[in-house]
Order: structure tokens, then C-alpha cells, then sequence
């Protein structure tokens, strides 16, 4: 270790205590002992466990207690108590799960750019790794779920709260004094740790050969000119030192409670009820001890809103979720996971009542995704044998593939690979390895940006939204990219940003000249306005921005808001922003939910959002500090993203949504006027997509639904009397959904299927019916299902017209070398021509040339004949004025010169029989 980490962990505690530092024997590393004569740290796998039924503490403490114990001695030396965090890191750009207690204080607060909620804090936070898959249920210690206890000091320059001395005496309390261990048995293993950009020295402490708790003096910042080196990187010092320390939860109490694992202390009940209802004659306990941490994992990334994906934080819960039901098959549980999970969440919610709040859902999302899994077993395998036969051979990167893009786990590749004679190699670790791929953000290549050294430009959009014009001076003016350019000391454009496109409008100059705005987008806290001329600087202008298109943008973007809000309190509060985009006539809103909308679903979305304008409800748009406004809020704040800096702009509508929102927004709820839903549509898995309008452009469409229905009803009215609408947009959907298209498409789809319909009745002979329906939607049902019933009863018409042509041309056919020849002209349509020329030469060794009194002509030959039918068929077809094509067996042709069809396929005829004459072996 470094010089200068041991002086950092050259404690006066420990000198008090009587403690020595010892080099461990095995491992090589320097450890704190009270044992003069130790020669092992105290860590594994230097030394085994000794707390396997033989406690070091007298009093078992549950994990309940444990927790409470932990806290409150904190909270007793001056530490504020925090509720948990979600395991789903919202507040994070980079990370989708929490996986430590200081998670969440990162990146705003760990960086100094924002105070900390308090200081110090005490917090027990459930954090999720899965990192290491392979090993839970295997090692005895392992868990993708479990509780980081953690107290947190935050030290500047201007506030010293307490450093390594009293971090490590904190830790020896509560260890002694609290839970009883005798300090004889505790170690403090000297290391360092590094992640995520930072490192520091820390101690990790020992009792019975067990790991409990890190303690982490974060006080380095990494950087390529820093003079630290740690594991090869260069590092310089933290503008604050972090007391970060992790004290595993789920491993203090089994150390107290000496079960043969951490599992029997963490999930007795779990276990009993899972050995209970297997039916596997081989109960392998690590399967049992892997499904009940698996399903608890699941009560909280589900509980905390994640929805299954195959995308970010939702791919991490299927893979939880396929790995579930999987030990479900090895130990032959015949109950569905929601059964298991609906237990973990009535153990969990003493400590955890708000879990069992999305009890409904995460029920339903978890039977969907059962039959999702077994679906894509049994697809999958056929997958892979097509795959198998082709390439012979599947490797690591396909593997990657098969279960990213289909989630076709390798034990399944390797099954059926077996069974054809390849051998498939699966990496030992291959589910850790595609969680910590989809674990993170992946880093992309920042775009060189502009750099600009001016004032910050006073923003005047957010100063008054109303505003139409002002005054200001241009103080920058140049080109980017061949266009010119300026920037103003204050101004009311938007730029483009949040899913709102730029204002435009016009810059009017000294001179008198209106100059357009084309484009406006920020350059840190600059705003850069994209001009049609040049405009110099130093010039006083007047900007006018294009109103009726900013107030229609406000109404799209409030919109969304209420969108959203109403999605959330119909749906469910896993309801999550995962994108949006405005435009003058429509916006489009994307949210995670995991099943598609109901048509009744989408208009109580759109009557509840109308609701919310009737009330007129105040759009609030408050500057907060981040901490307060988190602590008022949630991260529900970061729906749209997680802003940079200490300050946040908070829209708030009261008992619909709360954003941190950057864009422009109206005043009062009432002025969207009205919201009108166009269309949804599931873009991606577990993403929805509506798409809405606002204001006129709702009103624009309403009025087109009208018409759109109005025409629908005119040329349904054939077959159909409707007799009561009581909601022509739900009436519209239905209608559209019948035949799988949108309500634009609907009145063209229905006039083509009248007709045809009225002529399939035609042909059969049958009356025209006329029927009395409730809406709309019931008449297309009606008009589908009579389609295809018409259709097939002229199917089999046609089929017995086909085989009684067919047979009497074939009683006629005269031969020529053995082959039969038919060439006939016949008044029947070109469909019924085609086929029953394909029907005599599928079952005669012979050729066909037909036609009928439109000038259409086919020509057919059996397949052992080999005779070229397109070349005859042109042949034929010039004396039509026409031409043809096809396939050599089977090719037809025409041309407007009806009268001459006799004459074509008389021509036809010849030429079959010179082809005849020379066909050889006949």
C-alpha cells in the first residue's frame, strides 16, 4: 500500500485499542488485529467461517431488527435518518439499478455541485448487483438483492463533519456495544477501493473469517494529470472527502444467527413454502436458495416500477424473471411466479408497505411474462435447428444474440444442438456477463460543441411565456456551418430542447429589415440565434417570435403533461417517461407499460386528461433547489431526464404531475382547450406510443373523425342501418382494428370490401341482406365475417366450375404423341381461365391454350413436358395488340383487340403442336 494511504489508516483508535498491524500470510495484506500473535487477516479465503452455529453475539437478530438496531444508533449520534431509495436509479444517466447506499448521492452530490440531503445521513438502501449470477445459491453468501446500511459524511472545505477516526470508532460501537461481538474478533483488513470514476483508502472489516461492513474514505477524483496512481490510474484529490461505508444488512444478521447459510437467515419462510410445493424428487438447494432471492429481487425492481423489456433496467428484471422460471422448472413447482412473489411481498411489507401497492400489476406482469417465456422456448428451438443446419456451429457472439434479440438462453441452444451433434461451449459466467452489458448507459462520443466566451444570455421565455417581442442587443455575430449567426444579451426564442422544437420568428434591425429566425439552440448558457442574413454586431434589435406557433407548441407540451399524468393514475405508477416529441399540429408521449392499450383504456386516457382542462388547474413552473425538490417530490422529477446544477425548474400541476421541465408551458390547464388521442401504438417492448393533439388542431381532428365516420356509415348503409353512436372515436378505432389499418384508411378499405362482398352475392345469386347494428364497429365486424363467408361459399363454387370445365375439356382433348392438347375460348372470368388451365395440366400430361371474350389468354404445360408457354403466349398475344409473361409452365397474356381471341388462340394452338412435333422421347 501506498505511503500515503497508510499514514491515512494509521489510526489513534487504534492505538487506544490496543490494535497492531499485521502483514496476513497468505494474501499479503495489512490488517489491524487486538491478536498479537495473528498471522491471517481474518478474510476469506485465508480463514474460514467460525459463526456457523456458533454465533458471536448472544442475542439472533432478524434482519427487521438488525436494521432498526443500525439506524438508531446512528440516529443517536447525530445522524439524520433517509427513507430508501428505489432500486431503479432514477436520478442516474449512466447506472439503471441502485447497486450501493452512496448511489445515491451520485453524481450531484459526491461531486460537491449539490449539498447532500443531510449531514451526516444514516440510510439502509436495497441495492441490486448481478454481477455475480452464477454465484447466489452456490456460495452461501451471495445475493442480487440486498441491503447496503450505510452512514455518510460529506466533508468541504467549509464543513468538516468527521473523517476515518471516528468512522472506524463508529463501526467498532456498534459492532461491540450493540450487537455484542467481542472486539477481539473484529479485524480491519486495509485496501483500496476504486469505482466509478473515484477511490480512496478503506477498511474492510472481519469478524468469524465474514466480511460485514467497508468502510471507504472517497477522497480522489480520477484524472489523466493527477500524480495518484491507483491499479494503473491516475487520480488527484476530491474537492470533498466522502465517508462512504457499506455494512451488508442480510450478512450482520446471519452472523448473529449462525445458519448454514445467508439464505436460511434471509428467507426461512421462502424456502419452507418453495421445498413445500416441489415436486422434484432432487431438490438442488442452490436452485431453492436462488429462487427465493430471485423472487424478492423481483418484488422491488417491480414494486419500484420497472417494467419487463428488452431495453435499460427492463431487461434486467426479464432476465430475473427467465432465470425464476427456470429453477421453477428444475424443481418441478407447479405454481405460477407470481405465487412466490405475491408471498415475498406480504414478508416484505412491514418493513416495505408501498411494495404491495402495485401488488395488481406485478402480478399480471409477471404471468405475461411466463407465457412470454414458454413462447419463446418453443420458437426458440425451432430457431436454432434452421440455424444449426446452416451454419453448423454456434459461437459466444451468437449466444450474446440468441438471447438478446429472441431470449433464447444457452441451455436451451445447448439442448438442442445436442440432440443434432454439436457441441455448444457456454461461458461460465454468461448471464453476469449480459447483465453487466445492459447494466450501464453506453458512452457515446460527445459532439465537439462551440465554444463561446460571452455573458450568460437572460432567458426571457422563462421570465414571461406570454411575451411576444422585446428589445436586445446582439452581442456576438458570425458563421457556423455556412450559416449565420448571433447571439443576443437576453431573448424570448426557445431553443430546441426536451423533445420542443426552436422557436422561430423574425429579427427586425435597426435599418428596418425583417430578418427570419431559422433555427435557435443552446450553446451552455448561450443562446445562439440561426438568421437568413448577416446582423452585426453591437446592433439593437427588436425580436418577434412566431406566437400562434410557441402558444400551440405550450399546448402540445402542457398536454403531454396531463397525458402523462392521466396514463399514470389509470394504468399504474410504473408509468414512466421514455420519450416525447412536440410539433405545432400533433405531439407524440412514449411511457414503459407492459401490455398494449384497450381501446377502452386509450379513451378514458383522453376523458380523464379532458378532465384535468375542465378543472382549469394552475401550472405552477418553481425554481427549487434540487435536494428540496426532491425531497417534496421524488424522482418522479426526472420523467424527462436528469438536468445538470443545484437548481431545478419544477412544473407542477396540482394531483396530476410533477416534472423537472425545462420547456415553455401555459398558465392554466383550461387553455389546452381539449385533447383528442389519434393513435397508439407499442413501438418497442414495454414502450407505448400516443400520439395527440391540443387545441385547434384536437378540434381539426374531431371534425375529421366526423367525416371519416359519416363516409364509413354512407357506404356501409348498403348491408347496415346503424342504429345508435354513442362514441364515434372508440366506434372509428373498433372499425380500423377489424382490418388492422388506421381510421384515414377506413372509408377506401370499406368501399372495397362492399363491393367486393355485393359481388361475391351477385355470382352466388343470393339477395342483397340488410341488417340493424349498434355502431359502427359491430357493422365492420359483421361486414368481415360475411366477406368471408361469401367468399368461401364462391370458393367452392368456383372450385366446382373449375372441375367440371376442367373434366369436360379433357373428355375433349385430342393427342399428338402421346401428349393432350385442349385449346378452347370460354365465357368465364380470368381468375377461374388461369386456373382451370392449371388444374387439367396438374393432372394431364398435356398443354392448354384458353381464352376468353376479354382478350385474355393463358397457356399451360404439364412439368415433364418441356415447353417454353411464355414464348407462345406472346406469340398469341401480338394479335391482341398486346403482350404477356409468366412462368415457362404457366404464363398468360392479353391485348385490347378483343375480337381477335379466337384468332389468338388458334395461333396458339399451332404453335403448341410444332412444339409437340419436336418434343423428343415422346
Amino acid at each position: 500500500m501506498q505511503e500515503i494511504f497508510e499514514k491515512e489508516l494509521n489510526l489513534e483508535f487504534f492505538k487506544e485499542k490496543g490494535y497492531v498491524r499485521k502483514k496476513c500470510s497468505n494474501c499479503k495484506e495489512y490488517f489491524w488485529t487486538l491478536d498479537k500473535d495473528a498471522k491471517l487477516c481474518g478474510d476469506q479465503p485465508c480463514v474460514s467461517y467460525t459463526f456457523i452455529k456458533n454465533p458471536p453475539t448472544k442475542k439472533r437478530f432478524s434482519i427487521s431488527q438488525m436494521r432498526e438496531a443500525f439506524l438508531s444508533f446512528f440516529e443517536k449520534n447525530g445522524h439524520v435518518r433517509l427513507n430508501r431509495y428505489p432500486v431503479v436509479a432514477r436520478w442516474r444517466e449512466d447506472i439503471y439499478l441502485t447497486i450501493a447506499s452512496i448511489a445515491d448521492f451520485q453524481p450531484h452530490v459526491t461531486s460537491g455541485e449539490v449539498k447532500p440531503p443531510a449531514n451526516p445521513l444514516v440510510i439502509s438502501q436495497p441495492s441490486i448487483r448481478l454481477n455475480d449470477l452464477e454465484e447466489i445459491g452456490v456460495s452461501g453468501r451471495h445475493l442480487t438483492i440486498f441491503e447496503m446500511m450505510g452512514h455518510h459524511a460529506f466533508n468541504s472545505k467549509d464543513e468538516k463533519i468527521y473523517w476515518t477516526e471516528e468512522t472506524t470508532r463508529y463501526c467498532h460501537d456498534f459492532l461491540t456495544k450493540v450487537l455484542g461481538i467481542p472486539e477481539k474478533k473484529i479485524n480491519y483488513k486495509e485496501q483500496i477501493w476504486y469505482g466509478g470514476g473515484n477511490a480512496g483508502p478503506c477498511f474492510e472489516v472481519l469478524v468469524d473469517g465474514l466480511e460485514v461492513a467497508t468502510l471507504v474514505f472517497m477522497n480522489l477524483l480520477e484524472d489523466p494529470d493527477g500524480n495518484i496512481k491507483v491499479n494503473n490510474t491516475s487520480y488527484s484529490k476530491m474537492p470533498l472527502e466522502v465517508v462512504d461505508t457499506g455494512y451488508g444488512l442480510e450478512r450482520l444478521a446471519w452472523l448473529t444467527q449462525g445458519t448454514e447459510t445467508v439464505y436460511e437467515t434471509v428467507f426461512p419462510e421462502i424456502i419452507e413454502f418453495i421445498l413445500e410445493n416441489s415436486k422434484s424428487h432432487d431438490k438442488k438447494m442452490h436452485d431453492v436458495y436462488s429462487l427465493a432471492d430471485h423472487t424478492k429481487c423481483l418484488a422491488f425492481m417491480l414494486g419500484d416500477g420497472i417494467v419487463p423489456s428488452n431495453a435499460k433496467a427492463g431487461y434486467l428484471a426479464r432476465l430475473i424473471i427467465r432465470r425464476a422460471l427456470r429453477f421453477m422448472d428444475s424443481l418441478k413447482i407447479n405454481l405460477n411466479l407470481s405465487d412466490i412473489v405475491e408471498l415475498q411481498l406480504n414478508i416484505l411489507s412491514n418493513d416495505f408497505p408501498e411494495l404491495k401497492k402495485a401488488r395488481n400489476q406485478i402480478v399480471e406482469i409477471l404471468d405475461l411474462e411466463t407465457e412470454k417465456f414458454y413462447e419463446t422456448v418453443e420458437r426458440g428451438e425451432r430457431l436454432i435447428r434452421n440455424m444449426i443446419e446452416k451454419n453448423k456451429k454456434i459461437d459466444e457472439k451468437t449466444l450474446v444474440d440468441l438471447y438478446d434479440t429472441h431470449g433464447i438462453h444457452p441451455d436451451i441452444v445447448k439442448k438442442v444442438a445436442s440432440s443434432a451433434g454439436v457441441d455448444i461451449k457456454i461461458p461460465e459466467n454468461f448471464e453476469s456477463m449480459v447483465a453487466e452489458l445492459h447494466s450501464h448507459e453506453k458512452k457515446t462520443e460527445k459532439k465537439k460543441t462551440l465554444k463561446l466566451d460571452l455573458p450568460d444570455t437572460r432567458l426571457l421565455y422563462y421570465e414571461n411565456e406570454y411575451a411576444k417581442e422585446f428589445d436586445a442587443n446582439v452581442i456576438w455575430s458570425g458563421k457556423i456551418e455556412n450559416k449565420f449567426a448571433i447571439a443576443l444579451d437576453k431573448t424570448l426564442f426557445y431553443p430546441e430542447g426536451g423533445g420542443q422544437p426552436a422557436d422561430r420568428g423574425f429579427i427586425k434591425t435597426e435599418t428596418g429589415k425583417n430578418i427570419p429566425v431559422e433555427h435557435v439552440e443552446r450553446i451552455g448558457n448561450v443562446i445562439l440565434h440561426y438568421v437568413k442574413e448577416e446582423i452585426k454586431k453591437g446592433e439593437k434589435i427588436k425580436g418577434v417570435i412566431d406566437w400562434n406557433r410557441r402558444y400551440s407548441l405550450m399546448k402540445h407540451h402542457t398536454s403531454t403533461h396531463l397525458i402523462n399524468g392521466a396514463c399514470r393514475k389509470l394504468l399504474g405508477e410504473h408509468v414512466w417517461q421514455a420519450g416525447s416529441q412536440l410539433d405545432v399540429d400533433s405531439a407524440r408521449f412514449d411511457f414503459s407499460h407492459y401490455k398494449p392499450l384497450t381501446i377502452k383504456e386509450i379513451y378514458e386516457i383522453e376523458k380523464l386528461a379532458n378532465e384535468f382542462i375542465k378543472r382549469n388547474i394552475n401550472v405552477e413552473k418553481i425554481w427549487m433547489d434540487r435536494n428540496e425538490a426532491e425531497k417534496k417530490y421524488g424522482f418522479r422529477l426526472y420523467q424527462g431526464g436528469v438536468p445538470k446544477g443545484k437548481k431545478l425548474r419544477v412544473l407542477y400541476i396540482k394531483d396530476v404531475d410533477v416534472e423537472a421541465c425545462g420547456g415553455t408551458h401555459l398558465n392554466k390547464t383550461g387553455e389546452a382547450e381539449i385533447i383528442k388521442i389519434q393513435k397508439t401504438e407499442r413501438i418497442q417492448d414495454g414502450v407505448i406510443r400516443i400520439i395527440f393533439s391540443a387545441g385547434i388542431y384536437a378540434k381539426k381532428f374531431i371534425e375529421l373523425e366526423k367525416n371519416i365516420y359519416k363516409k364509413a356509415a354512407d357506404i356501409l348503409s348498403k348491408f347496415y342501418e346503424i342504429r345508435d353512436e354513442k362514441n364515434i372515436s372508440i366506434s372509428l378505432k373498433e372499425a380500423a382494428d377489424v382490418f388492422s389499418i388506421s381510421i384515414e384508411q377506413l372509408p377506401k378499405t370499406l368501399d372495397r370490401f362492399v363491393k367486393e362482398t355485393n359481388n361475391f352475392l351477385q355470382q352466388l345469386n343470393e339477395p342483397v341482406f340488410k341488417e340493424k347494428t349498434d355502431n359502427l364497429g359491430e357493422a365492420c365486424k359483421k361486414l368481415f365475417q360475411s366477406w368471408k363467408k361469401y367468399q368461401k361459399k364462391l370458393e367452392k363454387k368456383r372450385e366446382k366450375v373449375i372441375n367440371d370445365l376442367s373434366n369436360n375439356l379433357i373428355n375433349q382433348m385430342q393427342k399428338i404423341k402421346g401428349i393432350g392438347l385442349i385449346a378452347d375460348v370460354l365465357d368465364i372470368d380470368e381468375k377461374t381461365l388461369a386456373s382451370i388451365a392449371d388444374n387439367i395440366v396438374g393432372k394431364e400430361k398435356a398443354v392448354v391454350v384458353l381464352g376468353n371474350k376479354n382478350g385474355f389468354i393463358v397457356c399451360a404445360s404439364n412439368s415433364e413436358i418441356n415447353i417454353d408457354c411464355i414464348k407462345i403466349i406472346r406469340e398469341a398475344a401480338k394479335l391482341l395488340g398486346g403482350g404477356g409473361g409468366g412462368k415457362p409452365n404457366l404464363a398468360q397474356g392479353g391485348g385490347p383487340l378483343k375480337h381477335k381471341i379466337k384468332e389468338a388462340v388458334e395461333t396458339g394452338k399451332k404453335l403448341l403442336i410444332k412444339e409437340i412435333e419436336h418434343v423428343k422421347g415422346w
